[in-house]
Formats: C-alpha cells, sequence, structure tokens
C-alpha cells in the first residue's frame, strides 16, 4: 500500500440488525412480514460481511501510489447516496457496488432489474443494481466538476463469493468477481495525475464531514408494518417469551420462572428502534405493561437515554 493509505469505515450495520432480528421477534409466526424481515437480516448480514471481504482485498493492494478506501460512506449530494466502497486516487475514483446474492444471476432489460433463480427453482426479483451505480457514478463526477476537479469516475458491481453465477451479465456495466478486483485495479489508466495533495485531502475531510449517519428507524415505517402488529411487554432473557411482569425491584416471568432486574431495557430500546424514535412515560407504560408512573420514570432515568422537554412532555430519545 501507499505510505499514506488509509481505511475509513463510516458505519456499522450490527445495530441495524439486532433492531431487525427484535423487530421479527415482536411479530406473530403466521405475519408475513416476518419471512420478509427474515431474508432482509440475511441479506445484510451477508453484505455486510461481502463488504469486509472486498475491504481487506483491496487493502493488500500494492500500487506504485496512494490509495483511499471510504467502506460504507453515505453521502447527500444530489440526492441522498450509500456508496459501499469508494476508492480514492489522483488519477481516478472508483464506486464499487457489492452484491452477495445467491444463485443464478441475470440482468434483465425493459424494465431493468436483477433476477435471481435458486437451485430449488424459486425466482426473485431485485432493483438494477446497475442504475443505481451508473446514478451514483454521474452524481460523483458532477460533484468533482463542481469543485473544479475533472477525475476519471468509474463504476463496478462485485460479487465477493462463489455462491453467486452470473449468466447474464449487465450490458452496460463492469461485473467482477473477488479474484478479478486487483487486476481491474492495476490496469486502470495512470498517465495524467487529476488530483493534487491538497485536493485529496480536502476531499478526504469533505467526505468525513458530511457523511451521513444512516438512520433507518422507526423499522415500522420501513418495512410498512402496522404498531398494531407488535407485540407489546418485556421479553424473558433466559426463554424469549413475552409478557414479564414488574415487581416492586425485578422482573418475573411466568413461563421459566426466571426473574430480571433490567429486562425493561431491551423493551425500550425496541420501541425506540421499531415504533418510534421517542418515547413518553405513559407510552412506555402500555408498552411495558406497567402501571406505576414513578416507578416508570425511575427506569426510565437509569437508562442512557436523551431526555427532552419537561413534566408531562417529557419524551426520550437514543443517544
Amino acid at each position: 500500500m501507499g505510505e499514506h493509505t488509509v481505511i475509513v469505515k463510516a458505519y456499522s450495520d450490527t445495530h441495524y440488525l439486532q433492531a431487525i432480528k427484535n423487530l421479527s421477534h415482536r411479530l406473530s409466526l403466521t405475519n408475513p412480514k416476518r419471512q420478509e424481515l427474515e431474508f432482509e437480516y440475511n441479506r445484510i448480514k451477508a453484505g455486510d460481511t461481502g463488504e469486509k471481504f472486498i475491504v481487506e482485498k483491496l487493502a493488500q493492494l500494492k500500487l506504485p501510489y496512494d490509495f483511499y478506501l471510504f467502506h460504507n460512506l453515505f453521502l447527500n449530494i444530489e440526492s441522498k447516496m450509500q456508496i459501499d466502497i469508494l476508492f480514492l486516487t489522483k488519477y481516478y475514483a472508483i464506486i464499487f457496488e457489492i452484491k452477495n446474492i445467491k444463485g443464478k444471476i441475470e440482468f434483465i432489460k425493459n424494465p431493468d432489474q436483477l433476477m435471481r433463480t435458486l437451485p430449488n427453482g424459486d425466482i426473485d426479483g431485485f432493483d438494477s443494481p446497475e442504475l443505481q451505480l451508473k446514478e451514483y457514478v454521474y452524481e460523483l463526477k458532477n460533484f468533482f466538476l463542481n469543485k473544479g476537479m475533472n477525475i476519471p469516475v468509474y463504476g463496478a458491481i462485485v460479487f465477493p463469493f462463489s455462491s453467486s453465477f452470473i449468466m447474464r451479465p449487465p450490458t452496460e456495466t463492469k461485473v467482477l468477481r473477488k479474484n478479478g478486483i486487483k487486476g481491474f485495479i492495476r490496469d486502470m489508466e495512470t498517465k495524467k495525475i487529476f488530483l493534487n495533495n491538497n485536493q485529496i485531502e480536502f476531499l478526504i475531510k469533505h467526505f468525513l464531514r458530511n457523511h451521513l449517519e444512516y438512520n433507518p428507524y422507526p423499522l415500522i415505517n420501513r418495512y410498512n408494518i402496522s404498531k398494531e402488529s407488535i407485540v407489546k411487554g418485556v421479553m424473558c432473557p433466559k426463554c424469549g417469551v413475552y409478557g414479564m411482569q414488574r415487581s416492586a425491584y425485578n422482573w418475573y416471568c411466568k413461563n421459566c420462572h426466571h426473574k430480571s432486574k433490567n429486562a425493561h431495557e431491551n423493551a425500550i430500546k425496541d420501541y425506540l428502534t421499531i415504533i418510534n424514535e421517542s418515547v413518553t412515560n405513559k407510552e412506555c407504560r402500555e408498552f411495558l405493561n406497567v402501571q406505576d408512573i414513578d416507578q416508570m420514570n425511575k427506569m426510565l432515568r437509569k437508562m442512557d437515554l436523551k431526555k427532552v422537554g419537561k413534566f408531562r412532555y417529557t419524551k426520550y430519545m437514543l443517544n
């Protein structure tokens, strides 16, 4: 790697994945959204693994010039764009769109979409990553031009694992497997320098300063789930059953007789990620099945939550 090479990890999906799992658990077994959420959980988990794998591959590159990696960069340029990996050098920039989709892959035109066929014959359709990548390349190119930097911007779709079989590739966009990434980069044209050191430093600071923290909450809005379909109550940390009862000092599970002092904390976090970004004492009591206002106040105040407002208008939010 170049002497000044840096790797930037802008954010992690860990908390988001946990919130999706918690939402799935708070839906009835017959709710069709459960299967959708389980698919989403596995997709994001696999995708994050694939991105990390590609970042590690790129970090191993030995080039005669410096390069900069931005992982999961979320910017608002012309529109909001979540870039899986941005590879920046003084000669060019590349946007890598990582897709970890198992099965036989076909890029279909008119309308543009990606079709996946599993070994059991099931067929799924996805939005075209080619269209999204083209838009990202266009917007980033314009961003550079507006800053007086006429640097080439390229894009590539990467399938990091061998479980993806590309039967019909896109017609206008480069598709890479993991073993082709290094060669693809080494073949990039480097005869002309487009960015000087000051411009590189400006871009690094600009991207980090303007990176938007991705906020997918509340999840019921994102996944179009009604509030009424969410199972209320405190989940027992031992047996996983909802409906623990609160005594003066503990939570008690009638199913397995387990006792816990702070089982309510996960339930409150569930409310703040699943249902609404803020919660009042009354809303919390209804969700946790607690009757005592003062008892609920004590529980809320002991948590690491942001308090907004006073008296009966007080709301609590995640920090």
